[in-house]
């Protein structure tokens, strides 16, 4: 009997609670439903959101390299998979939170909001679509956070000349498009670049992404240009190159001073150098395949030779 009791007031409990907090999700709902509409009512998109014209907004930018989806060396181009952060004060959207039965933030779409147009200078893709409208944090004190995804295709001058124990460095430089220095200032987050979420890759290893802030003065304009420019240092992992290219190269060169060793009657002897010049250059061929077709010609490249 008191096991029945108490499993009734263990469920009333369960009960009352899950009510309570239904209630103040809904309450929550209505203010923030109540706050778009008084945040927006009167808010453009289309200028900075500072109040004084000329102050500069400070932009703050953090990269997360996630995955690096391809090496190209023969066209030079690197393509990886990013997380993009940026977070800047916007000074019209601001509120009074105990107004609002505490509500410190909305998340609403990108595009309602100003947002920088920050781009990737070196670029190397002929999409030149939008960013991903993905939502914003918004806080009380205007303070917007704008995470979005991107797949980048950047350019990457890449050295082949030790080949496969190379190393590569590839830069990727993000600022503004049309807002200088003036106007908009980029700030690094971090040092460099986040890799506490990188998924390891096959063929790469990641042996740092150092970040630089950069202030440019083109010919065109007197107006100083800032960007971040976040250095990619990778090292080649070898073992597949080795067990496919080079110790079979090696082994076909020993075969080759055994022609000079054959009878010069011998009928084998045209065979087996026939053999080994074939051989070395289909090997010729595949290492030329992946190369760019530069005046550095790889180490592995004399070897056939």
């Amino acid at each position: 009997m008191k096991r029945n009791s108490m499993s009734f007031f263990v469920s009333l409990w369960l009960l009352f609670t899950a009510v309570v907090h239904q209630a103040v999700e809904s309450a929550k709902g209505k203010y923030a439903h109540m706050l778009f509409n008084e945040l927006f009512e009167d808010y453009s998109n289309a200028l900075r959101p500072v109040e004084d014209t000329d102050k500069v907004l400070n932009v703050t930018l953090q990269i997360t390299l996630s995955q690096i989806k391809d090496m190209d060396e023969r066209n030079q181009i690197l393509s990886a998979y990013l997380w993009i952060r940026q977070s800047w004060y916007d000074a019209y959207l601001k509120w009074d939170k105990d107004k609002y039965d505490g509500l410190d933030s909305i998340r609403i779409p990108s595009n309602l909001v100003w947002r920088p147009d920050i781009v990737l200078y070196n670029k190397a893709d002929d999409d030149f679509s939008e960013p991903v409208n993905t939502n914003v944090v918004l806080r009380y004190d205007g303070k917007i956070t704008w995470d979005a995804p991107a797949i980048t295709k950047s350019s990457c001058v890449v050295d082949v000349s030790y080949f496969p124990f190379d190393s590569q460095q590839c830069n990727l430089t993000f600022g503004s498009w049309t807002y200088n220095g003036n106007q908009v200032d980029i700030i690094n987050s971090l040092d460099s670049g986040d890799l506490s979420d990188f998924v390891e890759d096959v063929e790469w290893e990641i042996h740092g992404m150092p970040a630089v802030k950069n202030v440019i003065t083109y010919g065109c304009c007197s107006e100083p240009y800032p960007d971040v420019t976040f250095t990619l240092i990778l090292k080649r992992k070898s073992s597949f190159y080795i067990f496919n290219l080079l110790l079979p190269c090696i082994l076909i060169s020993f075969l080759a001073p055994l022609g000079f060793y054959l009878p010069a009657d011998s009928g084998e002897k045209v065979s087996l150098g026939v053999t080994v010049l074939l051989a070395l250059t289909v090997f010729q061929l595949m290492v030329a395949e992946i190369m760019p077709p530069s005046e550095n010609v790889p180490l592995i490249g004399e070897l056939y030779v």
